[in-house]
């Protein structure tokens, strides 16, 4: 895919988020908050917050749904929207602490501590799965075809998927330039390439690529939230059978 990584450095954010997981409330903004999606260039408002939610639901037609599941859900901020929404819902995410977060603000929510590339789940079970905001936190793309296919293995037959939040590859010099130059000004830059802190690009032709290989039908939708400053540079996919 063109995709340059340094894949010597090691990646660290698994220990910023078992440290956010200790902090905080349980309101929406609080679990937003401990999701990183407060300040900087993850800063999202509460109402394209309800609207990414919006989205979610529609796409996945989660109505129809008996179990729908997502995938890095961290401190439940987006499940959280999901509370008496009719199917049962789960959650997974490798930070003990933020899930612990997550199933005291979301009681019903049924949750496991698990890499997304290990779900610890039977085969056929959700017929719907998400993922917001995670595939870029992941180390390279085998890694991510990994978590792909667990989570092809854990949907029904005719189950769909939604990724969200995905950094554009095409866009990736624009990115960085921005985090760089406007965000970052003057100081040190936490997620270079090179940096423990950096993110994982993709282009779209992967998932258009994953989706041919698995008889999918693939979706890319650029984003569009007025509040978030990544939304520029950042796609959803969409992948149905």
């Amino acid at each position: 895919m063109g995709l340059i990584m340094n894949t010597c450095t090691e990646n660290k954010w698994h220990e910023v988020w078992t440290r956010k997981g200790t902090e905080g409330g349980e309101s929406l903004e609080d679990l937003m908050k401990a999701d990183g999606f407060d300040t900087g260039t993850g800063a999202i408002s509460v109402k394209d917050w309800m609207r990414t939610s919006a989205d979610i639901k529609k796409k996945l037609e989660t109505e129809k749904a008996f179990r729908i599941l997502e995938v890095g859900c961290g401190a439940g901020a987006m499940l959280y929207t999901f509370r008496d929404s009719g199917p049962e819902i789960f959650g997974v995410d490798y930070s003990e602490t933020l899930l612990k977060k997550a199933k005291s603000a979301i009681p019903e929510l049924q949750g496991k501590v698990c890499e997304a590339s290990a779900l610890d789940f039977d085969d056929n079970m959700f017929e719907a799965v998400f993922s917001h905001g995670v595939f870029f936190y992941f180390r390279d793309l085998n890694y991510a075809e990994q978590a792909m296919d667990e989570i092809r293995r854990v949907l029904t037959p005719n189950g769909k998927i939604f990724i969200l939040d995905i950094p554009d590859f095409e866009k990736r010099e624009l990115c960085e330039k921005y985090r760089r130059d406007v965000v970052y000004a003057g100081e040190e830059y936490p997620t270079a390439e090179d940096s423990p802190y950096r993110h994982l690009y993709y282009s779209k032709e992967w998932f258009h690529e994953y989706g041919k290989k698995h008889g999918m039908k693939v979706q890319t939708f650029d984003q569009d939230l007025e509040s978030y400053p990544m939304s520029p540079y950042r796609f959803n996919a969409l992948l149905t059978f």
